[in-house]
């Protein structure tokens, strides 16, 4: 009998370990590490039934919803973005699952519908007990004043993660800076061609393997937003100060208005160009923000914030020119804090 308590004692304090307490700290744990703890309520019996399915890609790194119930329930449960007791049924995450959400991710897990997952018993609980789950919501509990060692949270991208994302947001690529016809160009010095505001890490570039810039401004730019220079012992800071905004705000225009003239590049204007203006394209005009929205955000923006961009950046810049004002609503968006979080 002493031995049963002992090991039901130990069992208990994993649980109180896994969840934060007097053991301390919450620590993010394997997706079914926890499966033996009780269940501290109906939203951590919808984290454990889910778990098979989702947490293998989401307990640490990009959205850890199953990292803690803290993280299930502070970025997931209670967003109504994702769960929306009054409309279940068009719900984000019930959506992901039955495949059909907007956005660049329509379908969660990605590959293979969730009802197949339910046919073959890989999922512990239906869409409909989902959606009953939903209808059923119990209220948030006390949220604490303090920060929580298990909330949700997200990251500031770093420098690199910066710069090969907006890249290829924007469809540019290192020949739209330097020269890359010559064989060889990878293991030579590059000259920055003139006028265009290259960023370049210092002495680590994904895709090339030399490390000479003749415009030490590139890789000033990269150590201001933040990069990595090994050779000087300095780590990545994903700080946001008024350095590295006033670099990225340098960069995100003179990117976009790149992307914007770059002859056959739809990046920017898929479905407008720069000869359409708001008297006559007025439509169109909104259509491509909220494409381009789409593009850099990964989500599809609500008719207010498509109206919102127009009317406060697409319009007031028109008058100048549309490349303007197309440069603006796209900077706009890379300053966005959900292009700038992880």
């Amino acid at each position: 009998m002493k031995k049963l308590l002992l090991m039901a004692a130990l069992a208990l304090a994993g649980c109180e370990g896994k969840l934060g307490g007097p053991s301390g700290p919450a620590t993010p744990v394997e997706p079914e590490a926890d499966a033996g703890c009780p269940p501290e309520g109906k939203n951590d019996e919808i984290r454990a039934a889910l778990a098979p399915a989702c947490a293998s890609c989401h307990t640490s790194g990009n959205k850890p919803y199953f990292a803690s119930l803290d993280a299930f329930e502070n970025g997931l449960v209670y967003d109504p973005k994702w769960v929306n007791k009054d409309d279940p049924e068009n719900s984000g995450l019930i959506l992901l699952l039955q495949g059909r959400a907007p956005g660049s991710y329509p379908q969660m897990p990605p590959g293979e519908p969730y009802t197949a997952l339910e046919t073959d018993g890989r999922a512990k609980i239906s869409l409909a007990d989902l959606k009953a789950w939903i209808r059923e919501l119990p209220p948030r509990g006390v949220v604490n004043d303090g920060p929580s060692p298990e909330a949700f949270t997200v990251r500031r991208l770093r420098a690199d993660e910066m710069i090969l994302s907006l890249m290829d947001q924007l469809g540019l690529s290192p020949a739209d800076f330097v020269d890359t016809s010559r064989p060889t160009w990878r293991n030579e010095e590059f000259t920055v061609r003139g006028g265009r505001l290259f960023t370049w890490p210092t002495d680590w570039a994904p895709g090339i393997s030399q490390q000479y810039v003749s415009d030490k401004r590139a890789t000033e730019r990269y150590e201001t937003l933040g990069g990595a220079v090994i050779l000087q012992g300095r780590k990545n800071d994903v700080g946001l100060g008024p350095s590295s905004v006033q670099t990225l705000v340098q960069v995100s225009q003179a990117w976009c208005r790149l992307a914007i003239e770059k002859t056959g590049n739809t990046s920017v204007l898929r479905h407008v160009t720069l000869a359409d203006k708001s008297a006559t394209k007025s439509v169109e005009i909104r259509q491509n923000i909220a494409s381009l929205s789409l593009r850099m955000l990964g989500d599809v923006p609500t008719d207010a914030e498509v109206t919102e961009m127009y009317e406060q950046v697409y319009l007031p810049l028109e008058p100048a020119s549309t490349r303007a004002a197309w440069t603006g609503v796209c900077a706009a968006l890379v300053r966005h804090p959900q292009w700038l979080s992880y």
